[in-house]
This record gives C-alpha cells, structure tokens and sequence, in this order.
C-alpha cells in the first residue's frame, strides 16, 4: 500500500513552525496568518527556491514524482493554491501577487469556533418539511419567486443543518469507493473524493483563426462545485456551446451543444445536503443551455429550476448578472466589450476585464449576503479563448492581481505587431464588419 496523502493544514502548519523556506512564516503570534512567495515562473529574478513550497506539497501529495515526472512549477502552484480554495477553513487575506517588489499572498486559517458557527444551525430553526423547502426552490404555478420568496429562501437555507464536515478531521466530502466514474462525453472526469484534479490543458488555439473573425470561437472549460466542493472539472471542446443536465437527462432541445451532466449528489456525506441537492438536479429537467450565437455568450433555461449568472465568486453591491430567462436567451458576454476592456487594461486606462461566469442552480445569484459556498449548486464557465487573450495581455506587460502562468508557445504568430496592434486591427475589423 502506498503512502497515504497528508492533509493540507497540519502539512502546512508544520512547514511554517520548521521555517523551511524563505519567505513562508507566520504573521501573528496566535499562528492563524501567514505569507507564501508568489513569483511569476517568468519573472527574471524567479529561482528554484520560490517553488519549493509547491514543489514538496506536489512530492507528498503523490502529484509530482522527482526523476520520472517532467518538473513544472506552474502546476505544482496551481495545485498547492487549489488546495487551499477547497478548505473552508482558510482564505485569502491580502493578494500581493502582482507587487513587483515582493510579490506574495496572505493566508488565514480561520479559528475552528468560527468555522463551525458559520456552517452549522439548529435544525429547529427550519419551518416546515424538507419536501416543502425544496419546492420553494422551484417555479410556483410557473411564475418567479417575489423577492420576500427570495429573503425566505435564503433564511431557510441558513438555517439548514448542512454540515461541512472538516477535511482533515473527517475525511473527504465523498464517501470512500464513491461510484463515479469518467465522463466520456465531454472528456472530462469525476473523481471519488475531492483531491487534486488534474490540471486541463486544451490545445493551443490559433490566433489567425481567432483574431480574424467576428465571432466568438471558444472552448469552455467548466468546474461544478457542490456547497463548495468542487466535484467535476471538465473541457467542452464544442465552440457552439454545452447544457447542464442532471444525472440521467433527457433528449436535448438543443442536439448540436455538448452535454455537461452534474454528478449525482448521491455519495456526498451530508445526507442533508446530499438529498436538497438531489431535488435541485431534478427540478433541472432539460437542462441550463449557453449557446455562442456570433460574437455573443447567451443562456436560458429550460427546466422548472430557477437559474442564476454573475460574473465572479465574489460579487459587490450592484454586480452584474441576475436570473436567467426562460422564455428566451439572456445574453451574458460580448466580445468586442471584451477587447475594448483588453485594450483599455494593455493600455494602462482600465482594470483587468473578467472572463469567467458564474452559475448558481436554484438559489439567487449575485448574492452579497452568502459567500458561493454555501450555495448548494454553484457551475463556473471558463472561455478559453478568452483566457488565453487575457493571458497573453499579462505576458507582454499588463499586470493583474489575478496573474496565471502562460505557456508562450501560442504567441508566435503575432508578429511584429504584438498583440496590442493585433487587438486593435480586430476592434477595427469588428466594428466595420459587424456580424450578421
């Protein structure tokens, strides 16, 4: 039998009371904050010894074997980080990522007291049955919720006894030998348990292709997390778009967009849990469907489930987003706004664009009052195109607090140009040759 993985906080706790690498150390004397180095592997001044940390997790995590595995710093961080977001425990206090000085991030893990007040309620508190509750969820008569449906839903699902249990004191969120198995249909996989998913990696695109048309050409890379936990990760390699459907689905209204089934809720732990997001996934009927129509990102929905969009996690008074319709198509992203915003932020005139969006299944979204999670079904899309655009906007000098690493060897095609003029001929061509 092989050696088991460790648990990311006492793995973590006691790196930090040895002091075993430069840079990493507590704040405070209570040990509940403490600082990581957070170079860009591109960075000239960037050395082996600000990737040991996520080096010597990837070796005893089981996800970098020294001699036989190729090294690859940008993973072993990508992980390390993806580990720390899937604890409820701890968050991001200060993000200094991009500092050009001392780039780092500052952690806290948060007081077990906390934790536990703030993922656990007397189930007393719940006013009717459990049949009563999920039915809230979904249309009454056809009609949406008012919005003292939606204070109530929300007081409800505060008050559930929806456990979290903790990862390192009671396992995985997934109960052991969970029968799930490879989603062929979208390439993606579901994994027993919550450790690291393998990172996906899509083919680099072609730039001519996608800068010299006026329309949106994009594969989706999609995560679903169940309150939280992220329980699939997949690449939709289909540029028309995808569904999500619940386990078992029926014919799709669509047939040209790709399928993305939500894995059944069946193994989690938490009955509770387990069972409201069962009714969720069944009031889902045919599914949440994003289509590509030209240079635009729309979505409705077709089943009885309401269905939410944002554009972030972590969304401010006013944000963008609301529910979606369901007598047509709400349109979510344009992309000449992208490339204007792409152009502003590479000029130094704005603030990096978003490119992400989030889903939330049956619960109002954006929501300032409940962190995504404690949503119940929370789906995050991801345009590659998009990302890689933004990508290469920080590679040739634009800086951003959410730096990810690149690989380069999609910009060879640029030209002397560089992307900035190349961004700037599409705005042009866009504009001149609108489509349709």
């Amino acid at each position: 039998m092989g050696t088991p993985k460790p648990l990311i906080v006492p793995w973590l706790r006691k790196k930090l009371d040895g002091g075993c690498y430069p840079g990493v150390r507590w704040l405070d004397q209570g040990r509940t904050q403490f600082r990581v180095p957070w170079k860009h592997g591109l960075r000239q001044d960037a050395s082996t010894e600000d990737f040991q940390l996520f080096r010597d997790w990837a070796i005893d995590s089981g996800s970098f074997r020294p001699g036989q595995d190729a090294p690859a710093p940008s993973v072993w961080k990508r992980n390390f980080r993806s580990a720390l977001n899937r604890k409820p425990g701890i968050q991001v206090l200060w993000d200094h990522s991009s500092d050009s000085a001392d780039p780092h991030k500052v952690y806290e893990i948060l007081p077990d007291g906390a934790r536990a007040g703030a993922d656990e309620a007397p189930n007393a508190a719940v006013g009717g049955t459990e049949a009563d509750t999920s039915s809230q969820l979904l249309d009454r008569s056809g009609s949406g919720f008012s919005s003292s449906q939606d204070e109530e839903l929300d007081d409800i699902l505060n008050a559930l006894a929806l456990s979290s249990p903790d990862e390192d004191a009671l396992g995985p969120a997934l109960a052991p030998g969970a029968p799930y198995a490879s989603d062929v249909a979208t390439g993606g996989a579901l994994s027993p348990g919550f450790g690291d998913f393998p990172p996906l990696v899509p083919a680099p695109s072609s730039l001519e292709q996608l800068l010299g048309s006026n329309e949106l050409m994009t594969f989706f890379e999609v995560r679903v997390y169940y309150r939280g936990h992220l329980v699939l990760q997949t690449l939709v390699p289909n540029p028309q778009g995808f569904r999500l459907v619940p386990p078992s689905p029926g014919p799709s209204p669509r047939p040209e967009l790709a399928d993305v089934v939500l894995p059944d809720p069946g193994a989690l732990v938490d009955r509770v849990q387990a069972s409201y997001t069962a009714r969720l996934l069944q009031g889902l009927g045919a599914g949440v469907l994003l289509r590509v129509e030209g240079p635009s990102l729309c979505a409705t929905r077709v089943g009885r489930l309401h269905a939410y969009w944002g554009r972030t996690e972590t969304p401010e008074p006013g944000a963008e987003g609301g529910e979606l319709s369901k007598e047509g198509y709400t349109p979510l992203y344009d992309l000449p706004r992208f490339v204007r915003e792409l152009i502003c932020f590479m000029e130094g005139q704005g603030s990096s664009p978003t490119y992400e969006l989030w889903f939330c299944l049956g619960e109002a979204w954006p929501d300032t009052g409940r962190p995504w999670k404690k949503k119940l079904i929370m789906v995050q899309v991801v345009p590659t195109a998009l990302q890689t655009l933004h990508q290469l906007s920080q590679a040739w000098g634009a800086s951003s607090l959410r730096a990810e690493e690149l690989d380069l060897r999609i910009s060879d095609s640029l030209g002397d140009a560089g992307l900035l003029g190349a961004l700037r001929d599409w705005e042009e061509r866009m504009e001149s040759q609108p489509y349709g």
